[in-house]
């Protein structure tokens, strides 16, 4: 009787740890890349793509060093040693920095109201959600103002105002 009693306990404990599991499958993982963006672009990919995610109204490149400007395409195609671009999209200005070929920063502040919900990370937060949805969707940050995230290779930092999100800046380490 008592090792049909200890049986059942072990398979409703066994249970019980697989459903936490399954549920725990959306955390903040701090290594991924494309943790770390908006719209669907994000840290590491090439800014071809990136740009072609994004579609900006204008977008204009230039070396941080050099003072030189870049074409998008000779950037995919790795030139340039550290490459800032400033985009429109629509109203709002992006910042990208790219190096190699590839996103090294994504910065975004400046949104009208209006047009928040067309700025999203890859979790679903918006400009202007409320710092409820960002510890929500990412987990507790450190810091109050700006709150961070950060892995190994990644940083998330996002900058409150009011208890809202104002501003999102995501980097390469």
């Amino acid at each position: 009787m008592k090792y049909t009693r200890f049986i059942q306990m072990m398979v409703m404990f066994v249970l019980a740890v697989i459903f936490l599991q399954a549920c725990s499958g959306n955390e903040f993982d701090a290594e991924n890349p494309k943790e770390y963006g908006i719209n669907g672009v994000y840290l590491g990919q090439n800014v071809k793509e990136a740009i072609e995610i994004l579609r900006p109204t204008k977008a204009d490149f230039m070396d941080m060093v050099t003072r030189q400007t870049y074409t998008v395409d000779q950037m995919a195609a790795g030139e340039g040693d550290a490459v800032m671009g400033m985009l429109l999209i629509d109203r709002t200005q992006l910042i990208l920095k790219v190096q190699k070929g590839q996103l090294q920063s994504i910065m975004l502040s400046g949104v009208p109201q209006e047009d928040a919900q067309k700025f999203k990370t890859i979790r679903g937060l918006a400009m202007y959600d409320a710092s409820e949805k960002l510890t929500q969707l990412y987990g507790m940050g450190t810091g109050e103002k700006e709150v961070i995230y950060q892995g190994k290779s990644y940083k998330a930092s996002f900058g409150l105002a009011n208890n809202l999100v104002a501003w999102m800046r995501f980097d390469k380490l």
